[in-house]
């Protein structure tokens, strides 16, 4: 009987979205062992299909989950009989993709894995798991300027990434202990040399020098991956480390900034290892800065899942979008006349009840 595979030859980079994962994805990319794709999103569905909520198909995932989980229970030995299909079926993919790509490793670069985080960690023992940690308000304000700029409503796409996300790496880092391979994203990119040798060792290849002039190396195909930084330098650049700082300025996004902080809580930024002190220090000086500023998207109907908005929450929702495309009058003016006609509705159904 063939031996069951358990990831000795993979590599998953844990991040949250916007932290720079695809800088460090890259550069291990240009290692002549190592070989890479676009975020390849492979292991959410095979994960989630014994999972009866957080996933919608047209056959009822629910029901799916159900006939899954009853079959495996009555007619298998069990729930880890579905766990080593889930690895057979990796075994096959991710072994194809390095042989098309001359790699000994795989690296698998896929933000949403923190929704799977403990699910990689049971399925693959023998696998590298890479945590890299950025500031979080850099993070959030990464995710706000290039992902939900123009709809701000849609920040809940990455809801559990930005609340569940960090704990979820803590959790997972301190499982592992020492082999959890942690990286700081502001330390990594003021000395890409060191670290990159450092995460080297840890996955068991030679440093090459090469390797941080990532701009050498064959880009990746697909629409999944990160357009809007890693093509402005040829290796890593400290420039954007404070670069959130500058949204500051802005009433909505240093609202966006001090509900995130304190969503997290200090406990979670210290473990970290960022200052809560220090960040909530900055942003609440901006805070003082913009007081009176327009804020038009509260963080909690920001953090809102569409079907739990109700009420006056989808007042707030219409009042944001209608003074983003038309302005504060004659935005206000048509969620006004909106709420009118609400009311006459309402009226006139009552009304009408009311004289049957």
């Amino acid at each position: 009987m063939a031996m069951t595979y358990l990831g000795e030859n993979l590599v998953f980079i844990i991040s949250q979205p916007r932290a720079g994962s695809t800088l460090l994805q890259r550069i291990l990319g240009s290692h002549s062992e190592i070989a890479i794709s676009s975020e390849p999103w492979l292991m959410l569905h095979p994960v989630y299909g014994t999972r009866e909520q957080g996933i919608s198909t047209e056959y009822s995932a629910d029901w799916a989950a159900r006939g899954v989980n009853e079959f495996l229970e009555n007619y298998t030995d069990g729930p880890e009989v579905y766990d080593d299909g889930i690895r057979a079926f990796a075994q096959t993919v991710y072994f194809n993709a390095m042989a098309r790509g001359n790699g000994r490793y795989f690296v698998d670069k896929t933000p949403r894995y923190l929704m799977i985080l403990e699910d990689l960690l049971r399925l693959f023992p023998q696998a590298k798991f890479v945590f890299l940690l950025r500031n979080p308000l850099s993070v959030l304000a990464s995710i706000v300027t290039s992902q939900v700029s123009h709809d701000l409503y849609t920040l809940e796409r990455f809801r559990e990434e930005l609340l569940d996300g960090p704990q979820a790496m803590l959790k997972a880092m301190q499982e592992l202990g020492e082999q959890a391979i942690e990286v700081r994203y502001e330390e990594f990119v003021t000395a890409a040399e060191k670290h990159t040798a450092r995460v080297c060792a840890a996955i068991g290849v030679e440093y090459e020098p090469a390797m941080v002039n990532y701009s050498a190396s064959e880009p990746v195909k697909g629409f999944m991956q990160d357009r809007t930084g890693i093509d402005q330098h040829e290796r890593p650049s400290d420039s954007r480390i404070e670069s959130w700082q500058q949204l500051l300025t802005d009433a909505q996004q240093t609202h966006f900034a001090q509900s995130y902080l304190r969503a997290l809580g200090r406990d979670t930024v210290e473990q970290l290892g960022y200052s809560y002190d220090e960040l909530n220090d900055v942003v609440r000086a901006a805070a003082e800065r913009n007081r009176g500023g327009r804020i038009t998207m509260p963080w909690r109907i920001a953090m809102l899942h569409p079907q739990d908005a109700k009420g006056l929450d989808q007042v707030m929702i219409s009042r944001y979008r209608n003074i983003r495309d038309h302005g504060p009058l004659i935005g206000n003016l048509l969620v006004v006349r909106s709420f009118l006609m609400g009311l006459g509705r309402a009226f006139g159904f009552m009304f009408g009840r009311s004289r049957k």
